[in-house]
């Protein structure tokens, strides 16, 4: 299992019309973005307990909370290569840890129970415990994500665009075919714990056009509920 140290996370939003003028900010921020890492497709699937715990304490804002999601890269909703995840969240700081898997999933050929069986297999430890917690597929999302930081490396920043949800709770085999899209722009500001000063500076800038809290899982779970 890898995990990070604790950091600030300042997580934003706005409709996606405004997407220009959210790249003409960064270009022109003082702070100097430079991109770090190539743009790519980013997949999740998110668990949550029987009774939606997790959802819920996102929902209402419990400040203490964990998620977990199997998460992996690429074009490629079907074929799926990647980590499990747990982020933990206190307020605004935020952790995560990872545990690497072998297994590889073919979602159009294994059913959401078969997909859980092999994680059951695979994983000790802390991941044991929380996929225990948190065994029922609940939603998968895809989105477009960007990255950025300060040209002194102490604050990064990613940009998520075209974000689509899958609703899971009632399926037997995976949705990968009936997404549910998002006009929305993501914007996450980070930095280690010592730079908390640094991404207020950032953010002393920021448009007149953010909202913030978002959760692309919250957001994923209501839309579906919406349609039922």
């Amino acid at each position: 299992m890898n995990e990070r140290p604790w950091r600030y996370e300042v997580k934003m939003t706005c409709n996606a019309v405004h997407l220009d003028r959210v790249r003409s900010w960064i270009q022109f921020h003082p702070a100097a973005f430079f991109t770090t890492y190539p743009p790519r497709q980013v997949n999740s699937l998110y668990f949550d307990g029987l009774e939606g715990e997790s959802f819920e304490d996102n929902l209402i804002g419990v400040s203490q909370r964990n998620k977990l999601r199997l998460r992996w890269y690429g074009d490629s909703l079907r074929y799926v290569h990647g980590f499990l995840e747990l982020k933990s969240k206190s307020g605004h700081l935020g952790r995560k840890a990872f545990f690497p898997l072998e297994a590889k999933f073919d979602l159009n050929r294994m059913s959401l129970s078969e997909v859980v069986q092999r994680l059951r297999e695979e994983v000790d430890g802390p991941f044991a415990f929380w996929l225990d917690q948190f065994p029922q597929p609940y939603l998968i999302t895809s989105y477009r994500r960007q990255y950025y930081e300060t040209m002194d490396r102490q604050v990064r920043l990613t940009i998520d665009t075209g974000s689509v949800a899958y609703d899971q709770l009632l399926q037997t085999m995976p949705n990968i075919t009936l997404p549910t899209p998002s006009q929305e722009i993501v914007m996450e500001v980070k930095a280690d714990m010592v730079f908390a000063q640094r991404i207020a500076d950032v953010l002393a800038m920021l448009p007149r056009l953010w909202v913030s809290k978002n959760s692309k899982y919250v957001n994923g779970v209501l839309h579906s509920l919406s349609g039922l």
